[in-house]
């Protein structure tokens, strides 16, 4: 009696259960799709798949739960055709387009994503001399070879065309009046700050690295802190951990939460509500959410559900880009390895002064969760980036938080700007000598 009760027990699958292992082999169909598996692999895997979790739980939803699996694969089949980009390979053309995002700005550069416009379509990576700089929603006349590129799901590229102003005034209104805001911003930072923590504050508020030196760059990979400076789930999650156990020593976690939510959400406004931000807003979003449930299968289902949603509007995020795999990844980690290193750290009974042991706990988690895709990535780890994480992440927030003010008080008085500026100045130079230490002499 007690055997077969077990047994039922162990068949019945939770609603919960269900939308996870549906997510799982969804994601798994565009993986094997995105690596170019043949379609009858892809089915022979499916059933596989099917057999074994039916002989393993006897329970028949997980047949039907397989076949994600191969709808998966032909989601992201469908998908890659529908987008093909309609343009001419390798050949000079001529082309007109409309900048649809922020430029980004390099020491050697500019790249612009342009979208193209009749008669062909897609989009294109244009990579362009800083000057003439052109901005959002400019109507460019592109003259060069695109070159295709090598993996699916990315924009092809043209490097060093002749580019051509037509027109402006083709973006969206809204995101346009954000960029301006957010430039303004950034000069007012520049007025205040040196030039090294100028670009260090941009950074951390606006994801802006244009302006780091290569020995910076290369400080920020060594130390493991690169994080800081790059708009992901991962960043925002964590910047979000640690406001949050400084609003709750200050008034309470319930209000934190609410605080820290409001605070993602003009975050994101800030830095002008790129996609790339809100899908990292909403993973570091959905992670706080998961947390306060306090359930580890919230944890898992708020979190896997949420990158298959976002596969559905782009299934090519899943294998051809870095910070959906890392921000997931580190997300991963911090659900998974999160509870066993606060355990460790005794994070729960004592959180330390400003949540350093939480910190530590979450940060360490992520480090390792992320470490999988960052060395398939790049080839390198950072050894001692645990260590520098806690020693920056402490204060991140209280740095993000003195470089907006200060910035926002560069229209009203100079002087209030600079006398804010000053806080924000010490605890960046903090944050640059911790960097260079661990990435110049101890990496």
């Amino acid at each position: 009696m007690a055997e077969s009760q077990n047994l039922a027990s162990s068949s019945k699958l939770h609603l919960y259960d269900a939308a996870f292992y549906a997510a799982v082999f969804f994601m798994l169909g565009i993986a094997a799709a995105s690596l170019g598996l043949n379609g009858y692999i892809v089915l022979l895997a499916a059933a596989l798949v099917a057999v074994t979790l039916y002989l393993v739980r006897k329970n028949k939803i997980f047949v039907l739960l397989a076949l994600l699996l191969p709808f998966g694969a032909f989601y992201y089949s469908f998908y890659a055709v529908a987008h093909e980009p309609l343009v001419p390979i390798g050949e000079k053309v001529t082309l007109e387009g409309i900048v649809s995002g922020e430029p980004q700005e390099r020491v050697s550069g500019q790249i612009l994503t342009v979208s193209l416009t009749r008669p062909y379509s897609g989009s294109v990576e244009v990579y362009l001399p800083s000057y003439p700089r052109f901005k959002y929603g400019d109507l460019l006349k592109l003259t060069g070879s695109v070159e295709k590129n090598a993996y699916a799901g990315l924009s092809n590229r043209m490097y060093l065309p002749e580019a051509k102003f037509v027109e402006s005034g083709h973006g969206n209104a809204f995101r346009s009046f954000l960029f301006e805001v957010k430039d303004s911003l950034t000069a007012n930072i520049d007025k205040i700050l040196p030039a090294d923590k100028s670009a260090l504050a941009k950074g951390i508020i606006f994801g802006e690295r244009a302006e780091f030196t290569p020995e910076f760059t290369n400080a920020l990979k060594r130390s493991g802190t690169t994080h800081i400076v790059a708009l992901s789930g991962y960043n925002i999650s964590v910047i979000g951990f640690v406001l949050t156990g400084i609003c709750s020593f200050l008034w309470g976690r319930r209000r934190a939460f609410w605080i820290t939510i409001v605070f993602i959400v003009i975050f994101v406004l800030m830095t002008g509500a790129e996609a790339s931000v809100v899908r990292a807003a909403i993973m570091g979003t959905v992670l706080l959410v998961a947390e306060r449930a306090s359930r580890l299968y919230s944890f898992r289902n708020a979190i896997t559900l949420t990158a298959a949603a976002m596969l559905l509007f782009n299934p090519a995020l899943l294998m051809f880009n870095a910070s959906f795999e890392l921000s997931f990844a580190a997300l991963l980690g911090i659900v998974i390895l999160g509870p066993l290193f606060r355990k460790w750290l005794r994070s729960d009974i004592n959180e330390g002064t400003l949540g350093w042991r939480k910190n530590l706990a979450e940060t360490t988690a992520a480090q390792i969760g992320t470490l999988p895709v960052s060395f398939a990535m790049f080839g390198s780890f950072a050894p001692l980036a645990p260590l520098s994480n806690m020693l920056v992440l402490e204060f991140i927030p209280a740095t993000m938080f003195f470089g907006f003010v200060a910035a926002v008080l560069g229209y009203i008085s100079n002087s209030l700007s600079l006398a804010v500026g000053w806080i924000a100045n010490i605890l960046l130079g903090y944050e640059i000598f911790i960097i260079n230490l661990f990435g110049a002499r101890l990496a």
